[in-house]
């Protein structure tokens, strides 16, 4: 982490080597993301199954860090030493894959192929069409912003102080040759920047409000007190297979890269944003031409349907009013006066009345409840996944970073594990990253024998659909029976998701402002000005996103109630988990027509079992 990274003492003598770099060599990648002839060489004549897995892991070449991310280099050939590309030229070319990776999947005849062959062809065609219809918006995104997991430069920053591996010599050789990167890749984002700009689209000010700051700490910073360089530093003395003179080199190149490479192309990136700063807009990106057709494309990318957001906005609202009932059914049961109190006063006595926890004992607390769920949650799934999952602390907290494949690291939930932290909300995050939610889909998609894209790739109407439903059956299944506060904060959260929906659609496609987002959002949850202006400035920053978890959550409960409905007392719950989960990942609404046909499988053999004689 960064903050550990520089409060280590800086090991070595003199730093004096930092503005000695112009002699030392280029930087010379060890390999070439494929280009399109490439592809297309490699395409032809594949079979079906062939294709399907090729195609990808060509795809995958072209995003180095992600490579990293998963821990495929190794399984590529490829090793860990390139950034990812921005500049214009490398994206059209990656347009330009897609496709072509799409027009020759739909030369292959899914009516030759088995039904099994068929769903991941639909699960293929499905994404690599929606690939392609982004094309047209190629400048509608924000490649810089205050949300790490959208923007560039903050995921790269992630990437080498977090993820990057250091336990090899040939790890600190990749490090190094992509600190010597930095300043390229970071020219290419300002590029996109410029580009976007020209074509009217700069992330909001306020957002950008926030993401300066850390721009800036890296371009002051004194070369030799980069986190990048520390977090070298204070690695290499545990490498045993690093010669000493070897490490001294790496220290060498890497001063030189953070004095001539990093710190002025961080001082680049901070003056583009200072100077995007006197035209940046108010939130929403349907203010921008053409930005409600790219917002449409966006609810069908995240949801993985067809929906208007006028649909999008009715459901939020429906549902904003059902949780909201339910908040004050749990409140009145605890002898709150329900109808009196506002939402914010009545999660707020939640909040205090359900204790706090501190330090060491918040740790405790998260492990004790994943633990539980392991074993409660067997009564509604009939297997978990072999991959274990840990706690790691987070200043912030509340996501889930799937393991890699090869196997360096288990999978992790990212959490606040340090300070002091109200209970009532701890079990439904713990549930909804870990088990019975994120980790239980994602990391059994990643160990089932299904096409890499089906096991790596998220679809997040499904995805967060899934982990949202699954905080909802460890309430059905008694988790919350002793714990009114703990089922209060469950709530709290289902109740964001759906507020999510209304603000969402009303910032990028009804024309709402800042203020009026502020101001519905903060009356319907009940949250602080603080987080409430934090979700707000992420839903304007990531459009389409937010919705994801709301209607995939509405999505799966609908058809739950449908195939029990159909089935009646043939409906087994375990069962219908089991088909949910076995496809990997998958659009939502490939999952819905999965239902459909496991509904008239089931009923077929009822039908079939009772005309037996």
């Amino acid at each position: 982490m960064y903050k550990r990274c520089v409060a280590l003492v800086i090991l070595g003598a003199s730093l004096a080597f930092l503005g000695a770099g112009a002699d030392l060599p280029p930087y010379v990648p060890s390999w070439t993301p494929p280009d399109l002839d490439a592809v297309r060489t490699r395409l032809d004549g594949l079979s079906w199954s062939d294709f399907v897995e090729t195609s990808y892991r060509l795809y995958l070449q072209r995003f180095p860090e992600a490579i990293t991310r998963m821990g495929m280099a190794a399984d590529l050939g490829v090793r860990d030493d390139r950034l990812n590309d921005y500049s214009d030229a490398y994206v059209r070319e990656t347009m330009e894959i897609e496709s072509e990776i799409l027009a020759r999947l739909r030369a292959y005849d899914r009516s030759a192929l088995s039904l099994s062959d068929q769903r991941v062809y639909d699960a293929c065609a499905w994404y690599w069409d929606d690939l392609v219809r982004a094309h047209p918006f190629l400048y509608y995104d924000y490649p810089v912003s205050h949300l790490f997991v959208t923007s560039a430069d903050q995921l790269t920053q992630e990437l080498l102080l977090e993820i990057h591996p250091l336990s090899s010599a040939a790890d600190a050789e990749n490090y190094v040759l992509r600190l010597e990167q930095l300043g390229a890749q970071l020219d290419g984002i300002i590029d996109a920047l410029d580009r976007r700009a020209a074509a009217g689209v700069v992330v909001p000010h306020r957002s950008l409000d926030w993401a300066l700051p850390g721009v800036r700490q890296m371009a002051a910073v004194a070369p030799a007190d980069c986190p990048y360089l520390v977090r070298l530093q204070s690695a290499l003395p545990e490498l045993s297979d690093l010669e000493p003179g070897d490490a001294d080199a790496l220290v060498r190149r890497a001063g030189a890269a953070a004095a001539n490479v990093i710190v002025p192309a961080y001082r680049r990136l901070a003056a583009h944003l200072a100077a995007l700063r006197a035209s940046a807009p108010d939130m929403g990106i349907g203010r921008v031409a053409g930005g409600a057709e790219y917002y449409d494309y966006l609810l069908r990318h995240f949801t993985g349907l067809d929906l208007s957001a006028a649909d999008v906005h009715e459901m939020g609202l429906r549902e904003v009013a059902r949780v909201q009932a339910e908040v004050r059914a749990a409140a009145t049961a605890l002898g709150y006066p329900a109808e009196g109190l506002p939402i914010a006063e009545l999660f707020s006595r939640a909040s205090s009345d359900g204790g706090y926890l501190a330090d060491a004992d918040i740790l405790a607390e998260y492990d004790r409840l994943i633990a539980a769920a392991k074993v409660d949650s067997l009564e509604f799934l009939s297997v978990l996944p072999a991959t274990d999952v840990v706690v790691e602390q987070d200043p912030y907290g509340g996501f889930y970073r799937s393991a890699p494949r090869d196997g360096s690291r288990p999978a992790a939930f990212g959490a606040q594990t340090a300070g002091t932290l109200p209970r009532f909300t701890m079990p439904t995050l713990a549930y909804h990253e870990t088990i019975p939610g994120h980790h239980v889909q994602i990391a059994l998609a990643q160990e089932m024998d299904l096409p890499l894209v089906l096991r790596e790739t998220t679809f997040l109407g499904f995805t967060e659909g899934w982990a949202l439903y699954a905080e909802r059956l460890a309430w059905e299944h008694g988790w919350y029976a002793n714990d009114a506060y703990g089922n209060l904060g469950r709530l709290q959260f289902e109740l964001m998701r759906a507020a999510r929906m209304v603000v969402d659609t009303g910032l990028h496609a009804l024309g709402w402002t800042y203020a009026e987002a502020m101001d519905y959002y903060q009356k319907a949850t009940g949250r602080s000005m603080q987080l409430a202006q934090s979700d707000v400035y992420r839903y304007a920053v990531w459009p389409g996103q937010a919705v994801s978890y709301g209607v995939g959550f509405a999505v799966l409960l609908d058809l739950r109630a449908r195939a029990e409905e159909a089935l009646g007392g043939a409906f087994d719950l375990t069962a219908f988990h089991d088909m949910l989960l076995a496809g990997g990942n998958v659009p939502l609404g490939m999952v819905v027509a999965w239902v459909d046909a496991y509904v008239a499988d089931v009923s077929g053999s009822l039908d079939a079992e009772a005309s037996m004689p």
